[in-house]
């Protein structure tokens, strides 16, 4: 880690406890946005067309590159899930993953959006992989609202019931399963279950999940992983998903089974995120964003998929400038 990155790092902690002193105990729910309350923000979307909530994904043009020296774009999309970022939060996050499926037990991963829940787990998932003993399972349904068990059954027959005739009853579909998933065991395979945008799903789903994870007869033979969004608010409130399995009575036999793997607030560790992307293409971060606009840009960012978008609209905003370094006004004139 550089001088630079620490600085940036320890005015980012210092200007949140600064904040955090300021507005006292039960201020509003966090929105993305320093200082905005969730009020503010849906004004913004009623009085002010000017100013979205959302932000647009955007790239850089050759003359950008060109402009601040670069070979290639620092935010391109990265399609080799082994080569993502890393910092011991994550790392942690991989070892937990990886155990849980391992010993067959059902993981629940909750993040901010935009935090990189998915992009953990396809590494996760991917590197257990290629060494040959996991088995993926992903019931096919895109609207999560509309999944239903026969669904969780019908991937575990997509999966491992390669020319095996199915039956047309329920209730042989879901002895079949069983059998496959015994039998995958046997082998030394690890079957595993994985819903992504978990947070959608139905209660009824969820207590399906529970039952077919305890539906072995000596030993469990399915691992299950649930990856949505949830998580702790600035006050220290749960919401989404994880408020979900605190909080609804009807999910008690799942969550109590369940070993929850939350990413938490990364915003302390978005100027190494940063520099890491940049370190992609070969460049200092410290090359082309001054610290000052580094902590800013954390500040509003809060998760890596909106830095990278609300970074290159600042470059942007440099360029038309003329400025060969963001400065800390650029940041502030992204909207």
């Amino acid at each position: 880690m550089t001088k630079e990155v620490r600085d940036v790092k320890n005015v980012v902690v210092r200007k949140r406890v600064r904040a955090w002193a300021q507005e006292g105990a039960g201020n509003a729910p966090d929105t993305g946005v320093a200082g905005e309350s969730r009020e503010d923000a849906t004004n913004s979307t009623v009085g002010n067309h000017s100013m979205p909530m959302n932000h647009l994904k955007e790239s850089l043009e050759p003359e950008h590159l060109r402009h601040f020296g670069l070979a290639a774009d620092p935010f391109f999309d990265l399609n080799d899930p082994g080569d993502i970022w890393r910092n011991d939060r994550l790392k942690l996050v991989r070892a937990k993953l990886e155990q849980a499926i391992e010993h067959q037990e059902i993981a629940v991963v909750t993040g901010n959006f935009g935090a990189g829940k998915s992009t953990i787990l396809r590494h996760c998932l991917g590197a257990l992989a290629r060494r040959g003993r996991v088995r993926i399972i992903t019931p096919d349904r895109l609207n999560r609202r509309e999944m239903t068990g026969d669904m969780l059954t019908a991937g575990i027959l997509d999966e491992l019931a390669s020319d095996e005739r199915r039956p047309r009853e329920v209730v042989k579909r879901d002895r079949l399963a069983k059998r496959l998933l015994s039998q995958a065991i046997e082998r030394g395979e690890r079957p595993v279950l994985v819903i992504d945008e978990a947070h959608d799903l139905r209660d009824q789903v969820i207590i399906s999940l529970k039952r077919l994870w305890d539906s072995g007869l000596f030993l469990r033979t399915l691992a299950i992983v649930l990856v949505g969004a949830g998580g702790k608010d600035e006050a220290g409130r749960s919401w989404g998903l994880r408020w979900e399995l605190e909080s609804n009575p009807d999910l008690r036999e799942f969550s109590e089974r369940t070993r929850l793997i939350d990413l938490g607030r990364m915003v302390d560790d978005l100027p190494d995120y940063l520099a890491w992307r940049f370190g992609r293409v070969g460049v200092e971060l410290g090359a082309v964003f001054e610290g000052l606009a580094v902590t800013d840009l954390v500040e509003r960012a809060r998760t890596p998929q909106l830095l990278n978008t609300l970074a290159v609209k600042a470059m942007k905003a440099a360029y038309i400038d003329g400025h060969r370094r963001v400065m800390a006004h650029h940041v502030g004139a992204v909207h």
